[in-house]
Parts: C-alpha cells; structure tokens; sequence
C-alpha cells in the first residue's frame, strides 16, 4: 500500500511542476491528493519528528498561532476567514518536506517545471506579438483575459519565469545537465517574455539574479565583469526602444519615484505610496501588537480617504507591513524567521550561496506584494524550495 501512495506521490509532485504555471484550478487539485496522500501514507512519527526539528517549520507553525491569538484583540476581523485560507497553503510546506522524492523524481520536476515555463513564455511572447490569439481563443478552459500572459496573469507568471531563470542559471553555470544548449535557449525566452509584458517584479528578480552570477563569477575579471553588465543592459535598453510595454510601464514607474507618488496628469496618488505611508503611520500607532488578524482591508476602507478603494481582502502589496500591521512586531519577527532559517538550512549544503538565491529573491518579491498569501506563486515557492532543498550535488 506505501509503495502505491509513495510512486503516487512521486508523479502528483512531478505534476505540480506542469500545473503551478497553466492552471490554478488544477494545481489545487494536485495539492489536495498530495495531501491525502501524506494522511493515508501515515508514519507522523517520523514525521512530525523531521518537523520539530526544522527552526523554518516551527517558526511557520508559530506564526499561523499568532494569527489564532490575533483574534483575541482588536475590533476587526471581517477579513480573518480568507487570511485563515491562505495560512492554510502554508501547511504544504510540512507536507513536502516529509515525503520520501527520489533524485530521478527531483530532476523530473525540474524538467517539467521549465519545460512549461519555456512553453508558456513562448506562448506569451506570440500573443505580445499578435502572432497567435490569446490561447483563452482555443482552449476554453483558459479566460480570456488582457490580464493573462499565457495560462495565467502576467504578474504571476512574470515572477514564475523569474525564478525559472534562477533555477536554469543555478543548473548551467554548475554543470548539472549535458543540456547546456537547452538551457540557453530557455533562459534567452524566459527573458525576452519577461521584458516585453507588464509585470515589473520579475524584470526586478532577473536583473539581480543574473548581477548576482556576472559579478560572482567575473569578481577577479574587472573586464569582463563590466562586458557582461553592458550585455545585460544594452539587452534591456534594445527592448526599451523597441516595445511600449517596457517603455510605458519603466517611465511610469521613474514618475512615481521622482514625483514621490505623484502620478500626474491630475491621477490619484499611486496606491503603493498610500499603502507604505498610511501603513507605516498606523503601525507606529500600535508596533507592538497591531490590530489584529483580518483587521487591515477594513480599517483602510473605513479611515484611508485616498480615492482608492479599498476593501475586506484589500492588502498593502507588502508582506512585512500586511503581517506587522495585523499581528505587531513579534509576527513581523516570526515572518522574518521562517526564511532566516530556510536561508541558514541552504547555505550549508554544497552550492549553498546559489540556493538561498531563491529564498532571498521570495523576501525581495514580498517588498512589492503580499506573496506568502497569493496561492499560486506560495505553492511555486514551496515546490522550488523543496527541490532547492532535497537536492543533492554530485
């Protein structure tokens, strides 16, 4: 019966790979059988004992506590029922942490994972080119969105593309595969899909992964060191001058920054100046112990007269204020845990500083968003994570 749940677990996480970046639905799916899967495999001996001895584990265990114990002060907490929702994914992590992957599945999921990467980008690149129609035109279970980069929204997979780029980056560059060509091939997409649609944390994400490996790699080269700075901007500068997507979403953004939110033409204040500014004031207010849980869309829709709506499930697309805001300085403190120790658990393996890139790159997407609570791109990091975190160097 175990090696049945096992093999099945084995191709459910290989699937998870192909899902997180076509579909939302399904890959709820995948993880409701992984779970049921984890339930029926049995063993909580062991582990609940491979938990207890993770710091990151604990550390997320006692952050969802404090959001049970959020409910015991403040007045609001009309939006306490999605938060729960969402502190649910975080549960995954514990689930694939203490299944049984072997490395023939661990390399599987990669493949699938930026083999669909490679196919959505792709896609996505067609559309922005009206090549082809959005793929909501022929598959009907996609919506036909503007909002939609190929399966999914450009945001989400603008950021799914970003880490895509890392892992390659991380496989290539340390000879793990004899499909170096490939992998280039990959990577050059992956970046020419990010560059020409509208997400902006993504361009973000590459532009710093890939300094990271050219000034790593180039240190004692100054040369060569600043070629490859020069290829890597004069790329972005070509799609600058080439496309409005790029052009039209980095001049708005140098507006907003030089104009300290002013967006001009007589527009509201950008929403991100109101969330930081009205946040922060607040969470002065009351550092210590917040407002508690589910407390924040409402208090923005009551007392935040900015033009912007705000409502229950409204966040401050910023995970450190969101989590600060609601539960004080010691959920802020528990956040900040969890990826401390996944950081220090990374570090110590072989290849150690090119592993924590990708929780580093987590933290700095939460900067801009509340990401540990948007299913799709929580369930992608957990899947990156376990993989980051089970493989084993040769």
């Amino acid at each position: 019966m175990n090696r049945v749940v096992n093999k099945t677990q084995q191709v459910l996480f290989i699937l998870l790979g192909i899902t997180t970046a076509t579909s939302i639905a399904i890959t709820n799916l995948v993880i409701g059988l992984l779970a049921l899967c984890w339930i029926i495999e049995g063993d909580f001996k062991n582990k609940f004992k491979t938990i207890k001895a993770s710091k990151w584990m604990l550390s997320i265990f006692a952050m969802i506590a404090l959001y049970v114990l959020g409910m015991l002060w403040g007045d609001i907490h009309q939006n306490a029922e999605w938060q729960f929702q969402r502190l649910a994914l975080l549960l995954v992590f514990p689930i694939l942490s203490t299944i049984a992957l072997s490395q023939l599945t661990i390399t599987r999921s990669v493949m699938a994972f930026l083999g669909t990467a490679f196919i959505s980008a792709l896609a996505s690149i067609l559309i922005n080119n009206n090549i082809i129609q959005p793929l909501g035109e022929y598959l009907s279970f996609i919506q036909v969105s503007w909002r939609n980069a190929a399966f999914i929204t450009y945001n989400y997979h603008n950021v799914i593309l970003a880490l895509s780029v890392i892992l390659s980056l991380f496989i290539l560059i340390e000879k793990k595969t004899k499909y170096n060509y490939i992998l280039i091939i990959f990577i050059l997409v992956y970046a020419l899909s990010i560059f020409t649609e509208r997400g902006r944390a993504g361009q973000v994400i590459f532009n710093l992964s890939s300094l990271f490996y050219i000034i790593y790699y180039n240190r004692k080269h100054f040369l060569r060191l600043i070629a490859f700075i020069i290829l890597l901007f004069s790329f972005q500068f070509i799609i600058y001058k080439t496309t409005k997507v790029y052009k039209n979403r980095f001049d708005a953004v140098s507006h907003i920054i030089v104009n300290q939110g002013d967006r001009g033409e007589g527009k509201k204040e950008d929403i991100r100046y109101v969330f930081i500014k009205e946040s922060l004031t607040r969470i002065l207010e009351k550092p210590l112990m917040g407002y508690g849980t589910g407390s924040f869309g409402t208090i923005f829709g009551n007392e935040v007269k900015s033009g912007h709506y705000f409502d229950k499930q409204t966040t401050p697309h910023n995970q450190y204020l969101y989590v600060w805001f609601e539960l004080g300085i010691l959920g802020l403190i528990l956040l900040l845990l969890i990826f401390y120790h996944q950081i220090k658990e990374l570090f110590k393996k072989k290849d150690g500083i090119f592993r924590v890139l990708l929780p580093l790159s987590f933290m700095f997407l939460m900067l801009v968003d509340s990401y540990l609570f948007i299913f799709i791109l929580t369930i992608v990091y957990i899947f990156l994570f376990t993989i980051y975190s089970r493989y084993e160097s040769e």
